[in-house]
């Protein structure tokens, strides 16, 4: 089952992947160009072997990028929370490639790096610095997350943090899934919302 991994470079796409796959997150930034995982995965009870296909998120790889949507099942669309400019370009950018070369395909947006969120309880877990960055740094907020779900048509919004591998392993059974349902695109929305990093938000 192919499933395509989409967003800005360094967002954290291949740390995701590698988490999931390799069990390790990786400490040196390394650009991708094109890199397929195969991993196997059970889904209520039925055995699936995924495809990732870790796609490189920069302008100069555009073309080639758009050569590899073909036989994509569903599409893993990322943004890191500590960029805003992550979170426009899936608007301005990734979802106008995806229309123009696999319309109609399956959508999950899923917010990286959400350990940057702050868990001092003297703070709240809803906080909108970065731990440890500048004063002022804001994140994307997890209801702007869910919001440009909706306005996109992705059928289910999550966080996680492979750095702490929270999250991690719901992203792909959530993809595998939405890939084996019918379920059209774009319809109304509802949330179920947990309270940690891995918290998701079904479009439905």
């Amino acid at each position: 089952m192919p499933l395509f991994i989409l967003g800005d470079g360094a967002c954290g796409k291949t740390s995701l992947l590698n988490v999931f796959t390799r069990g390790y997150f990786p400490q040196v930034y390394e650009p991708t160009v094109f890199e397929n995982y195969i991993h196997d995965i059970f889904i209520d009870g039925q055995q699936l072997q995924l495809s990732l296909w870790d796609t490189a998120g920069q302008e100069e790889f555009d073309r080639l990028r758009s050569l590899s949507y073909s036989d994509t099942h569903c599409i893993i669309l990322c943004f890191a929370i500590d960029s805003h400019d992550s979170l426009e370009n899936v608007k301005n950018k990734w979802v106008g490639e995806i229309l123009e070369h696999c319309e109609g395909v399956k959508l999950i947006l899923v917010g990286l790096k959400a350990d940057l969120r702050s868990t001092d309880p003297d703070i709240g877990q809803n906080d909108m610095l970065i731990n440890n960055a500048p004063s002022g740094k804001k994140l994307v907020s997890y209801e702007e997350g869910v919001g440009v779900a909706k306005e996109i048509g992705a059928l289910r919004y999550l966080e996680c943090s492979a750095m702490k591998n929270r999250g991690v392993n719901e992203v792909f059974t959530e993809a595998a899934r939405i890939a084996l349902t019918a379920k059209p695109k774009g319809a109304n929305a509802a949330a179920n919302v947990s309270d940690n990093e891995s918290r998701s938000c079904v479009i439905m």
